[in-house]
């Protein structure tokens, strides 16, 4: 069976995370993805993409070609006419200044589907500000309802607001495609990773603008009903989440204390949440008489929701994630095994195993001539230093 995106060729000239988050989805669907890498750059990508480029570079066409060159934008040219998407992270004014914003592109090729994928969105006030994933965070209001109430304001541990703007600018291509299919035209879609954030925060706005009140930071707990959080076992800790009373009623019968179903300090979620300190302290004295796997194992077989509280190695080596392909392995391009996440996205009947990962202009040269670019004007693009290939390495 076909890959849903069997057929559709995406131009990828972005750099960082999000934008390549985005690509790499795309091409775990199916597509064909070209992602074009300044010459050169391959100790930068190493350095800055050491984690980061197993995770955002597999089954892609790497092309390294100067953009800035007058060959370069030859060469580009005449991929964005053959592309179905043109995929860019740079901000507005760099992007002019190239000379592929999107009528630009558009002109070469009507019926593409054109994506940006910003810091802070192509207009507003904050639109030329350079963006990282943590600045996001900050100025969306999600760090400061993060970390423990008593310290700093504290960022995500990892680059979520990357990550969860690629899948964002990876829907909004698709829609792009879609849309095309049934009219004949392009479309231009965007993402920012201050519009992703901003997404995280919504119900915090809304609980501002109904009550007045600022969230205050609650840890690894939450404000809205007990018991939940991180408890600690007799060997390590589990996190538990009671939201509703019947669940309340089975964790109490499950951990043999169903005298505090009808215990006036703990009788209703808000009874919970004012004896909270009580509540906890009581739970972490029962938690201690069990192992965290035996704990689990009477929490779960209760339809208690719990969870262990994995370290990176665990979740690293998590049975589960391994079994469903989430976490894997692939093999680097330095030959050693390296463990990836794969994109959560399922679509069945269409599954794919990660593919390898490409060196540094690996397929700048056959690109070229499929674009049907002869070997002499290759010779020439390799001798100026317009391009770069494995075989003939950057030396400008």
């Amino acid at each position: 069976m076909e890959a849903p995106l069997d057929g559709i060729t995406v131009l990828d000239i972005s750099q960082s995370a999000a934008a390549p988050s985005a690509t790499q989805a795309l091409a775990e669907l199916g597509a064909e993805v070209l992602s074009v890498e300044p010459p050169g750059g391959g100790a930068q990508r190493r350095l800055i993409g050491g984690t980061f480029f197993p995770n955002l570079c597999r089954d892609k066409l790497s092309i390294a070609v100067d953009l800035k060159s007058e060959d370069g934008d030859r060469i580009l040219r005449r991929l964005i006419e053959e592309v179905d998407v043109f995929v860019h992270n740079y901000r507005n004014e760099t992007i002019e200044r190239l000379g592929y914003d999107y009528e630009t592109v558009r002109s070469y090729n009507e019926g593409i589907v054109y994506c940006s994928v910003t810091g802070f969105g192509e207009d507003g006030p904050y639109s030329d500000r350079p963006a990282l994933d943590p600045l996001a965070q900050a100025m969306s209001g999600l760090m400061d309802v993060t970390g423990e109430p008593d310290r700093k304001p504290s960022r995500v541990g990892s680059s979520v607001i990357d990550v969860s703007t690629g899948f964002v600018a990876a829907l909004g291509i698709v829609v792009g495609l879609f849309a095309r299919e049934r009219t004949g035209e392009g479309r231009h879609v965007e993402a920012s990773l201050v519009d992703t954030a901003a997404a995280f925060m919504g119900y915090w706005y809304t609980h501002y603008s109904k009550t007045g009140e600022s969230p205050v930071r609650s840890g690894h707990t939450y404000d809205g009903y007990a018991p939940v959080g991180v408890f600690e076992t007799a060997d390590d800790p589990v996190y538990l989440s009671v939201p509703y009373q019947p669940i309340w009623r089975r964790f109490c019968e499950a951990i043999d204390r169903a005298g505090w179903i009808d215990d006036p300090r703990f009788e209703t979620d808000d009874d919970r949440l004012e004896h909270r300190d009580a509540l906890y302290a009581a739970i972490e004295e029962v938690f201690g008489q069990y192992t965290r796997e035996e704990l689990m194992s009477v929490l779960l077989a209760n339809d208690v929701p719990v969870s262990e509280v994995n370290s990176v190695p665990e979740a690293h080596r998590d049975e589960h994630l391994r079994r469903r392909g989430t976490v894997t392995e692939i093999d680097d391009t330095d030959g050693e095994k390296v463990t990836v996440s794969t994109t959560p996205l399922r679509v069945h009947g269409t599954e794919r195993s990660p593919g390898p990962l490409p060196e540094v202009g690996e397929h700048t040269e056959a690109v070229l001539r499929s674009l049907d670019f002869s070997d002499d004007e290759i010779a020439v693009f390799h001798e100026r230093g317009t391009i770069e290939s494995p075989d003939a390495p950057f030396e400008k």
